[in-house]
């Protein structure tokens, strides 16, 4: 039976004090890893400051109201914490955020008191390597007001036989895709998200760090994408109940012009965050067409 680590906060910790456990405690390989635990982190009573959402709106381009994205930076140090303990097996650093389900379960404002838990667990061998969800849910006064699913991947190294050979290229938006606009993301705009988020992960703020972890270079944070493609004109409406589901596809590296379009297909409004040369996506996220704010 697979161990079950509960961590019980009487505060939030801070991102910056936390990531030096998060880099430097030793991990297996990926490849010798048995059971891996389930982990959860609590805490309670935490408080949607108007000024903290002002500024990640701002770094977003959310005009206003407590976007949909926020709770995911508010839980952020819980996430830092799980990644920190010496029990969990996996090299954050090493990670893959694949896809991300955001539901919408009732009215955010600044002033709320919220209490918040964070899981690890539901791990899945793939062909592509160990995936796991990290499941924020997020409560006022013992109802449920948000919920959000990670779901991460840490890669099997090259040496690994894989079944499904090398992964299709991303898809490309239709192209009568309405182009909503097109923007500049550099080394500054990483800095600006890592400072009002707390992800401080050196893959996207240094070439040389990012190298070291596999990648060409350093490359946006992809909830930045995800929450900057929403924030986008015309912002969407969405209903009490609805789902975001989210597909990271490709990094962007940085620097990079890209173009956030959105289309409509099986029901389903889309936006995506696209390559402005060959109109590839780098991430896009589907909800319900036609649904409102209630």
């Amino acid at each position: 039976m697979a161990k079950s680590v509960h961590l019980r906060l009487s505060k939030l910790p801070t991102g910056l004090a936390t990531y030096p456990r998060v880099l430097l405690t030793r991990r297996p390989p990926v490849t010798e890893i048995g059971e891996p635990p389930t982990f959860k982190a609590s805490v309670s009573g935490i408080s949607l400051v108007a000024a903290d959402v002002a500024r990640y709106s701002s770094a977003c381009g959310f005009a206003e109201g407590v976007p949909p994205t926020y709770p995911h930076v508010l839980a952020m140090p819980l996430h830092l914490e799980i990644f920190a303990c010496e029990s969990f097996p996996l090299r954050p650093m090493g990670l893959i955020h694949v896809s991300n389900v955001i539901e919408v379960l009732g009215h955010l404002r600044t002033g709320m008191r919220l209490d918040l838990t964070v899981s690890a667990g539901n791990y899945q061998r793939t062909d592509a390597g160990l995936a796991f969800d990290m499941t924020t849910e997020v409560t006022n006064e013992s109802e449920t007001v948000w919920r959000e699913t990670c779901v991460f991947l840490s890669r099997w190294p090259d040496t690994v036989e894989r079944s499904g050979g090398r992964p299709p290229r991303p898809p490309k938006a239709p192209r009568d895709a309405a182009v909503l606009g097109e923007i500049e993301v550099t080394a500054r705009t990483a800095w600006t998200y890592a400072r009002v988020s707390g992800d401080y992960n050196p893959i996207h703020l240094n070439d040389r760090a990012a190298k070291f972890f596999g990648l060409r270079g350093s490359i946006s944070h992809g909830m930045w994408s995800l929450a900057r493609s929403l924030a986008e004109q015309p912002v969407p409406e969405l209903a009490r109940g609805v789902r975001i589901d989210t597909q990271f596809l490709t990094p962007v590296q940085l620097p990079a012009r890209v173009a956030i379009k959105e289309w409509t297909a099986e029901g389903q409004r889309r936006r995506a965050l696209c390559d402005i040369r060959t109109g590839r996506l780098h991430m896009y996220s589907t909800w319900p067409a036609g649904t409102g704010a209630t």
